[in-house]
């Protein structure tokens, strides 16, 4: 009988940690600028997902994973990002600048308290 030693993994680091994210709604109170800039309606996303990531315990950071090479929504769209904590409430809103090729990583500033309470991510493509 063979006997498997069991690591035991570290705890995550609280104040560097990816966060989970998901896009708004695309259905129902949708808007068309959402729609197209999740590729739900009119052709490819603007980005092949996010990555949603508190640094320090005192930034979120989201990166495109790859933006689209063009989208007619590329410089006329703002990130929306609203901040949830474990039970679901709402506890802090950004807006990035515009989306551009080459501009597609935001950088929001938290503090320790809203870092420490940060559960989920919900993203929207709007206007600004």
């Amino acid at each position: 009988m063979a006997l498997v030693a069991c690591e035991r993994q570290p705890a995550a680091d609280p104040h560097n940690r990816e966060i989970p994210w998901a896009y708004g709604p695309t259905a129902n109170l949708a808007t068309e600028v959402h729609l197209r800039g999740t590729g739900k309606e009119g052709g490819v996303a603007m980005a092949n997902g996010w990555t949603c990531r508190v640094e320090d315990g005192k930034r979120l950071i989201v990166t495109a994973r790859q933006i689209a090479p063009s989208h007619p929504l590329l410089g006329q769209v703002v990130l929306g990002v609203k901040l949830f904590d474990k039970s679901g409430q709402d506890i802090k809103s950004f807006e990035s600048p515009p989306i551009r090729k080459d501009s597609a990583t935001f950088h929001f500033e938290l503090t320790p308290e809203v870092a420490a309470r940060l559960w989920d991510v919900i993203l929207w493509y709007r206007k600004p």
